[in-house]
């Protein structure tokens, strides 16, 4: 007896089990850096204060547990537990819904992945799987009650009390749901549906009454989603909206199926129609197709790419651009960052698919992931001014107009470097309030205290090659400024490799060569292979007595000149020059 019901109820936790694994997996370990990315642009507060304005508008608890869990996802195994914890809440709650239906698990798994495939997009929020289960739980427990006229009673109540934790979404859908489980109830109650119509109406006032009695500052859209689903806050997730639908109608279609389609197939002298089987092969379509649009394993790679760059480990930006290199500007710039700190820009530079100028330091736009991206690079250059300016930028930036953990801690060591210390406790002020950042800034506000910043080693590096001139940001001067920054401290290997890569990338072989000699404090006589194989072009076409002076390593360079220039030359479309020279400058020179 005790046997069976062991395997009783390791057979009923099957479809959980398998639900909870799956999402974890797929989240924890091929899905993470999209997790990461969503939690730097968030800073989390654990005051009383932060809980309470959240608290006082729509959706405000939705959004405290949304946020509160989000911040986790800098490790994505754990934020992964929590994802796949919410997944199968769903999962579960809509089985239970359900239990009833002869499609109860394809009903579960349905709803269940729509969501889930809603946060594969990175600006989607963990709201939206928050807010559904909210509404969930909500339905079951109206379910739960025996008596209808209680039950029709309570419903306008817990209607405006889903509105004010989880939004107008969930309280839309659990209005509907009542609505049409009233519909194609045998015993239909008048008053059950009379409420739900009433609770309906409700949640269409609600917004208007909010704003007019409440003085809530949002718009009429934002007030009555409550919670927001996106970054960018007039969007909402089209799997959102599709989720709420299909649990609002999920009785009449069920009631379609079981009555209907049912009765057709059992009565079809066709006995290959199985509609539990079909449900599940159109399930199974429709998901795969929903997953398929919506995974995006090419930005989870960048993500991954700009998460190494905030951790500064260069080393694993060259390994995921060497088993497959991103195609975008974004990341070959990080990517040109990792090789310059790791002192191989000039040896393996070429090695990757360069994108012009812009795949070293990109042009400016309005946009929070590339101004992160040049603060990030103007840092590490010495441009400290440059550096906080732009994630001024990346904060003004965010579009749901959250602070960034990432930028007030970038904000933070700009200021300590630039011995702003009034300013700097201000933000690490901000940062004691958090899980995962209070250490790191009680420690920096105690340096600062005892005077031991010089502690830090990289806050003494970059305090060092800090350019303290004043000049103007000259967004296609770029070599200018690169210039003003090596002068300024000759010691500045990053900018005078920066200085020499921009003019290989824009192809001013002049003034490359003008200024090779100003790296042979950090080469000697051995430059970086890309430095090498430009001067052997430019003084062979410029001064081809030149070349007698070589060396022997610089003769065999000559030779494998002299044979890209011969394959070149009797066809520029020749394989051989992408299989034996694509990793050199002259490919890029003459085919880029």
């Amino acid at each position: 007896m005790i046997s069976w019901l062991i395997m009783n109820t390791i057979k009923k936790a099957i479809p959980y089990v398998t639900v909870a694994l799956v999402v974890y997996v797929f989240f924890a370990f091929a899905y993470g850096a999209t997790l990461r990315y969503g939690e730097q642009y968030q800073l989390f507060q654990t005051t009383v204060d932060y809980f309470a304005r959240l608290l006082a508008r729509p959706g405000g608890l939705a959004m405290y547990v949304g946020r509160f869990l989000t911040q986790f996802f800098i490790a994505p195994p754990i934020g992964a537990v929590f994802i796949s914890t919410l997944a199968t809440a769903i999962f579960a709650s809509v089985a239970i819904l359900s239990k009833s239906s002869r499609y109860r698990w394809q009903w579960a798994f349905v709803i269940t992945i729509l969501p889930i495939c809603a946060l594969l997009e990175r600006q989607t929020l963990l709201n939206v799987l928050v807010c559904i289960l909210i509404g969930c739980l909500m339905l079951l427990y109206i379910k739960s009650i025996k008596r209808k006229r209680i039950a029709a009673a309570l419903l306008p109540v817990l209607t405006i009390i889903t509105f004010w934790i989880a939004g107008g979404l969930p309280a839309v859908f659990v209005a509907g749901y009542i609505f049409c489980d009233g519909m194609v109830d045998k015993y239909r109650d008048k008053i059950l549906l009379i409420s739900s119509l009433v609770s309906l109406l409700i949640v269409v006032a609600l917004p208007f009454a909010v704003r007019q009695l409440l003085n809530v500052q949002l718009n009429v859209e934002r007030t009555f989603l409550g919670a927001d689903y996106s970054r960018y806050v007039v969007f909402l997730p089209k799997l959102a909206i599709a989720t709420a639908i299909l649990i609002t109608v999920m009785p009449l279609i069920d009631n379609l199926l079981n009555n209907r389609m049912l009765c057709k197939a059992n009565h079809s002298a066709r006995k290959f129609l199985f509609p539990d089987l079909a449900c599940w092969l159109l399930v199974v379509l429709v998901a795969g197709w929903v997953l398929v649009r919506n995974v995006d394993f090419a930005a989870n790679r960048r993500l991954d790419i700009e998460f190494c760059a905030r951790m500064q480990d260069w080393k694993k930006i060259v390994r995921i651009a060497d088993k497959k290199q991103p195609n975008d500007e974004l990341s070959m710039a990080y990517i040109n960052l990792a090789l310059a700190q790791t002192n191989r820009l000039g040896d393996k530079m070429f090695s990757y698919k360069q994108m012009g100028p812009a795949g070293l330091i990109p042009d400016f736009e309005i946009d929070s992931d590339l101004s992160m991206a040049l603060s990030e690079i103007y840092y590490h250059l010495g441009f400290i001014n440059f550096a906080e300016r732009f994630a001024f930028e990346a904060a003004k930036a965010n579009p749901d107009y959250q602070e960034s953990a990432r930028v007030i801690k970038r904000l933070a060591e700009i200021n300590i470097i630039k011995e702003n210390y009034t300013l700097a406790r201000k933000y690490l002020a901000m940062l004691c309030n958090t899980t995962f950042y209070a250490k790191w800034a009680r420690k920096s506000i105690s340096r600062i205290e005892e005077k031991r910043t010089d502690e830090n080693a990289e806050w003494k590096k970059e305090r060092g090659i800090q350019i303290v001139d004043d000049f103007y940001y000259a967004e296609k001067e770029k070599d200018m400024m690169l210039y003003k920054a090596f002068i300024s401290n000759p010691n500045n290997r990053l900018a005078y490799e920066y200085l020499m890569a921009y003019y290989l990338l824009t192809k001013n072989l002049d003034m490359f060569m003008r200024n090779a000699d100003l790296g042979g404090r950090f080469y000697g006589s051995a430059y970086p292979r890309a430095f090498r194989e430009a001067a052997v072009f430019h003084l062979r076409m410029k001064t081809p007595e030149a070349v007698k002076d070589f060396g022997t390593a610089d003769r065999q360079l000559l030779d494998q000149f002299y044979s890209f220039g011969k394959i070149y030359n009797t066809n520029p479309h020749d394989v051989r020059l992408t299989d034996r020279f694509g990793d050199t400058y002259w490919y890029y020179l003459f085919k880029e």
